[in-house]
């Protein structure tokens, strides 16, 4: 979460957010009360008391009311301390509140008693009103609730007309009552809001920890994909190495047993390696294993082929899906492809170059055979070529 977010989703601009989306209910209410105020009062109040009043009102709510959109729009209270926007926020309810009380003194003069027990009724639906709205500050709630009703209760208390002390003690106990609940309902306000941001911040660390657990179990499928690469192939020649080998030979036997598919394998054997290994050195050995696994590897292309390294100088093939005739061919191609690799072996009996003697075997599998049978049906192959004199497919 960036800043920005962080800031906004604070207990503290969250009660600002929540004060401006208020007031834009608020200040429009405020607007049509104080119109409602104007019409009953026209015939009562001097037209140009009544007038300036009004348009203070109104002007001041006009101006709130652009100011609270602007700020939502621009997000521009989020630029200062809360406590200064809380400052200015609050300035401007109180002058709403402040105008308010000053229609007690302004009207009083001129009206009877029924209008200003009219008047207070309007004021304590706006008070009401305003209360709610500000309850997320419960200053803004108090200040603007005490500065309409104090005019009222001075007024009244000091007049000493028995009926304006009565409406003042009223206003007082009304004043009491507001503040005691509008406080009450602002602490559940404010409550709300900062389990709202404990929540937030709970979320935003368990979003954090969530990403840091999917890092590393990336991190570890990787790893486990590359150590199973590492376990499944020939770090000399990087094709499959015994183990994979097996697995394969399991999965693929099963397959082809429950489709009676046939089933090939090929063993391969270099002629001569170990005389190949004394004469040119171990390195060239090496080297020489790794061509001869390419070479394999470029015959046996279907993509269930498997090549892999069997054991010391001995690579092995295994054909899905394919017949005898089939895994014979495949292995008098890659015998050809070694000869015309013309790989230099002068210390072979047979040949200046580099052979390979090749032994194939083909099973269809049954439920009574081992898997390895085809292994050891292709190692008595491979022996039969050797003994035919190398260099051949048997």
């Amino acid at each position: 979460m960036d800043n920005e977010s962080q800031q906004e989703n604070s207990p503290e601009n969250k009660r600002l957010f929540l004060l401006y989306t208020n007031s834009l209910k608020s200040v429009p209410a405020t607007i049509l009360n104080s119109s409602i105020l104007l019409a009953l009062f026209w015939t009562k109040v001097p037209w140009l008391t009544m007038l300036i009043w009004y348009t203070l009102m109104l002007s001041v709510s006009i101006y709130r009311l652009q100011q609270v959109r602007k700020a939502l729009k621009t997000k521009s209270y989020l630029k200062l301390h809360p406590k200064k926007a809380l400052n200015q926020f609050i300035l401007g309810s109180s002058i709403t509140g402040a105008i308010w009380g000053a229609s007690f003194v302004l009207f009083n003069f001129y009206t009877d008693e029924a209008y200003s027990l009219l008047m207070i009724w309007i004021a304590s639906a706006t008070a009401m009103g305003g209360s709610m709205s500000l309850a997320p500050s419960q200053r803004a709630q108090n200040i603007f609730v005490g500065l309409i009703f104090l005019p009222a209760v001075v007024m009244n208390i000091f007049s000493g007309n028995e009926f304006n002390i009565t409406m003042g003690t009223l206003c007082i106990l009304f004043l009491i009552v507001l503040i005691m609940l509008g406080n009450t309902f602002s602490s559940w306000v404010n409550e709300s809001l900062t389990l709202q941001a404990q929540n937030q911040e709970l979320l935003q660390s368990l979003q954090q920890k969530n990403e840091r657990l999917e890092t590393t179990n990336s991190e570890l499928i990787k790893t486990k994909e590359f150590l199973t690469e590492q376990t499944m192939s020939d770090p000399l020649t990087g094709i499959a190495n015994r183990r994979s080998f097996d697995h394969t030979l399991i999965k693929e036997w099963n397959r082809c047993l429950r489709r009676q598919y046939p089933l090939s394998c090929i063993l391969i054997d270099i002629d001569y390696f170990k005389r190949f290994n004394d004469h040119y050195g171990h390195q060239k050995g090496d080297e020489l294993l790794r061509e001869v696994a390419n070479i394999i590897s470029s015959q046996a292309t279907r993509a269930d082929d498997l090549v892999a390294r069997y054991g010391g100088e001995e690579f092995i093939v295994i054909l899905s899906n394919a017949s005898h005739d089939d895994a014979v061919m495949l292995a008098e191609r890659t015998r050809k492809a070694i000869l015309d690799a013309e790989l230099e072996h002068k210390n072979s009996e047979i040949s200046d170059r580099i052979t390979i003697s090749a032994g194939v075997a083909t099973i269809t599998p049954t439920n009574i055979q081992d898997c390895y049978e085809i292994v050891h049906k292709a190692d008595e192959k491979l022996y039969e070529a050797k003994n035919n004199g190398r260099n051949q497919v048997c």
